[in-house]
């Protein structure tokens, strides 16, 4: 019997959908359980169009439809909060999420501004390396993630120190997704039901590394293992122990690059802000705020200075840290970064 905080290998039965997805299938078989026993109504992943090579979110009703979303990236773009928002059926829906995504979800559910209730399928986010190229690196050199100290992000590449040397072994660049990723320190869901993932332990090859956060979702595995659409068996402890290290040497190594960039961009933006074109571009593209909002916060701001501190301001309890505002600004003032370093300072303060 499945309980909340058990962590588990899990591969689906579903043969079609073995052979598009990844890792086991178990996030697209999870869908494709929930909408077959009716348990959501719809679920929100994203669709490849292999011969463009684009991609676009799409709501799907029918279980027969869900392979067409398998082997692609799953996971809601982050304008996932208007998707749902213009979703005009009712009911639950399920979806995967981004640790930036349930962020966002986090504050909307806590402010009821859904209109439909979820289930999220947390997935881990990659950060500044990817597990499997840097398990592929430390093998190379004939040692074990377990022996690796730390992981410093650097220009070109990353560097990695093992316990007990000290000689640092470079490595290439892994090209993130985007910016905010690299100084993400929420790699992993925490508040979805499921937080799932590939760590490279070893043992995850071929499955799904699955972490059971709430009651509903242990119910779930049990329901899909007894009606044989999934096969689990618990996660042995040195592989637990092994994906522990790894989001430890992850949270660190993005705290180290957002200090850096704390040291750089910030000092730049400050340069820099005197271009702003108060033009509320950075605002708009944050998807916990509408365009009618940012023009009434807009209305009576004459400076860009006045108009970062009425950003900070109105966002700093709510930011989810996505980096949208900065990727949508003209001149790419880091609007998020200047609220993460708030943050940080506000830690250093007397009580």
């Amino acid at each position: 019997m499945t309980t909340i905080g058990d962590h588990l290998y899990a591969r689906s039965t579903h043969e079609e959908l073995l052979t598009l997805a990844t890792n086991g299938a178990f996030v697209t078989t999870a869908m494709w359980y929930l909408l077959s026993t009716k348990r959501v109504d719809a679920v929100l992943g994203v669709e490849h169009d292999r011969e463009r090579n684009l991609t676009h979110t799409r709501f799907i009703d029918d279980p027969r439809e869900i392979s067409e979303l398998a082997g692609t990236v799953v996971t809601a773009p982050l304008n996932i909060v208007q998707t749902l928002r213009k979703y005009a059926g009712s009911g639950r829906v399920a979806l995967p999420v981004m640790p930036c995504e349930e962020k966002l979800l986090d504050v909307l559910i806590h402010k009821n501004e859904l209109p439909v209730q979820l289930f999220r399928i947390g997935l881990v986010c990659g950060g500044l390396f990817s597990a499997n190229d840097l398990g592929k690196e430390v093998k190379r050199l004939g040692k074990s993630l377990l022996d690796v100290e730390r992981v410093i992000h650097g220009e070109g590449g990353y560097s990695v120190s093992f316990r007990g040397e000290e000689q640092i072994h470079e490595f290439p660049e892994r090209k993130t997704v985007r910016p905010a990723c690299e100084r993400c320190v929420t790699p992993e869901p925490v508040t979805s039901h499921f937080s799932c993932g590939y760590w490279g332990t070893g043992s995850d090859r071929g499955r799904t590394y699955v972490t059971v956060n709430t009651a509903e979702a242990a119910e779930l595995v049990d329901a899909m293992v007894r009606d044989r659409a999934l096969v689990v068996e618990p996660v042995p402890d040195d592989a637990r122990a092994m994906r522990k290290h790894l989001l430890d040497l992850k949270t660190d190594a993005s705290w180290r690059y957002r200090r850096r960039q704390f040291e750089t961009d910030l000092v730049e933006t400050g340069e820099q802000i005197n271009a702003c074109p108060l033009c509320g571009e950075c605002m708009k593209a944050c998807p916990l705020r509408t365009d009618e909002y940012v023009q009434h916060l807009l209305e009576g701001v004459k400076s860009p200075a006045e108009w970062l501190a009425a950003f900070v301001l109105d966002l700093y309890d709510e930011c989810a840290e996505c980096g949208l505002c900065s990727e949508h600004c003209p001149i790419t003032l880091p609007y998020d970064l200047v609220i993460e370093h708030q943050r940080e300072l506000r830690k250093t303060l007397p009580r």
